[in-house]
């Protein structure tokens, strides 16, 4: 048993970063090659600095931002749809529990302080880029590159906006696990 456990971390980390490198893979390709063709170094470099502003933002005004205090926007918008696909999402989860059955995402008070925690993190990696593609896609429309104007933006939406509300979506969800297993105990 003992040893199954020690597996099953390494697997959802393996499993986990798959589905990152599959993302960020397909977002991050075209703006790799629309920035080398039709970008400035110095307008790069710009852009970057203004993105990694994000990271001085506290944590507390990111959470003060957010979509709906509830579940139901959420899930009408198609965010648990957006979930099973994701690092930490239902398919990973759900092959590493088939694996280990004894594997469990959220086990005590001081895994959903963890997992709270990551997902602040992520969402943060998330403003941080959405910035990034934001700055990227006003310049691509700015200079008449209509086409990549568009396709920026929509990859925004997928790779930064969706996520940005998964975390929101998912710290409810935490936020209620944790107050019902309060009310249990």
């Amino acid at each position: 048993m003992k040893n199954r456990q020690n597996k099953s971390p390494k697997a959802l980390v393996i499993y986990n970063q798959l589905i990152n490198f599959f993302w960020s893979t397909l977002a991050f390709t075209p703006v790799i090659y629309f920035c080398i063709q039709h970008l400035p170094l110095n307008v790069l470099y710009w852009f970057l600095l203004i993105s990694c502003a994000v990271i001085f933002v506290p944590t507390s005004w990111l959470a003060r931002i957010r979509l709906s205090k509830s579940q139901h926007l959420y899930r009408k918008i198609g965010v648990r749809f957006i979930k099973k696909y994701t690092q930490d999402g239902d398919l990973v989860n759900n092959i590493v529990k088939n694996s280990h059955p004894e594997y469990r995402y959220i086990e005590s008070k001081q895994s959903f302080k963890k997992v709270l925690a990551k997902s602040a993190i992520n969402e943060k990696f998330h403003y941080l880029v959405f910035v990034f593609f934001l700055c990227l896609g006003i310049y691509a429309f700015f200079k008449g590159l209509i086409a990549w104007g568009i396709f920026i933006s929509l990859a925004n939406v997928a790779y930064n906006i969706y996520p940005i509300f998964l975390q929101q979506y998912n710290r409810i969800r935490i936020n209620l696990l944790m107050l019902r297993r309060n009310n249990i105990q």
